[in-house]
């Protein structure tokens, strides 16, 4: 697959940018090149050679959105979804799977814009991605180097956390997660193994790249009540809802096994949350937030 260069995919990005405007509204030529800062003509070849071919229509001198995606087919709006995730895990990933994607539905001519700020694979890395997921259902152990260390692993799962992606292994009996973008020289060892299933289920409740396979323990969070949406829409794995208040805040539990883990999410939220057990959790950030505000 030729390399995508800077230019390809700046041309990527304006073409979604495009296709989000005349979702929303009939526009012309001269209109689109204006909100987005290019000349027309700019316009003029993306709308012709890109975006015709994804329900862009043109009537008259406005260009619209093929009204033919029903938002209420749950396979349409599925496939379209994974149409546009791909986008964000760079334009190699993205050319080998949209062609399949949109073979299953004509639904992708409708654009949903999704941005999950994913780390961009390329075809190298790409490459690195299908060896270790061969590797993994086939349960061969698999040599790797890593920071200019050589280590010889039983590959469980391959993960995104926050935006970027990791290998999850096992090193002897011992659980390690690697920045997959880090490792080099794959190799796929004739050696076969077998891991606990317990293992697996115990990942499904990770959230955050620091989660480890020790023992856990409880958190006990009060969120405020113009927050609480945002726990309610979308709960951490290990969540529970343990009561409303009466000024419509709530009080959620959840077991972590790494503080980490719930650090950041309690900084991103703060001051519309507060850690109610364990003590020490909260002392800890009070100290942390004292020395922050001393540092101003």
């Amino acid at each position: 697959m030729p390399k995508i260069n800077r230019d390809e995919n700046e041309r990527f990005a304006r073409i979604n940018e495009i296709m989000s405007l005349i979702a929303k509204e009939p526009l012309s030529t001269t209109q689109i090149a204006g909100r987005l800062g290019v000349v027309p003509r700019t316009i003029q070849r993306d709308l012709k050679e890109y975006c015709a071919s994804y329900g862009a229509r043109r009537n008259g001198t406005l260009w619209s959105l093929d009204t033919a995606f029903d938002p209420n087919n749950e396979t349409q709006l599925t496939l379209a979804t994974l149409d546009a995730l791909a986008k964000n895990l760079g334009m190699e990933f993205y050319n080998k799977a949209h062609s399949l994607l949109r073979s299953l539905s004509e639904g992708l001519n409708h654009p949903i814009y999704v941005n999950i700020n994913a780390e961009k694979l390329s075809q190298k890395e790409l490459e690195i991605f299908k060896s270790i997921e061969n590797a993994i259902r086939q349960k061969h152990l698999i040599s790797v180097l890593y920071r200019k260390m050589e280590f010889e692993l039983k590959p469980v799962k391959i993960a995104l956390f926050d935006g970027f992606w990791y290998l999850l292994a096992l090193d002897g009996e011992k659980f390690k997660k690697f920045h997959l973008k880090s490792l080099s020289d794959i190799k796929i060892l004739a050696e076969s193994f077998s891991i606990d299933e317990s293992l697996e289920a115990r990942i499904k409740n990770a959230f955050s790249v620091w989660f480890e396979l020790g023992q856990s323990f409880s958190v006990r969070l009060h969120i405020h009540k113009c927050v609480r949406r945002y726990f309610e829409r979308r709960p951490l794995p290990t969540q529970i809802i343990m009561r409303e208040n009466s000024d419509k805040s709530i009080e959620i539990e959840l077991e972590i096994t790494n503080i980490m883990e719930i650090k950041p999410i309690i900084y991103h939220y703060i001051p519309f949350i507060r850690v109610i057990e364990p003590a020490w959790l909260a002392s800890e950030l009070k100290d942390e937030i004292l020395e922050f505000a001393k540092s101003l």
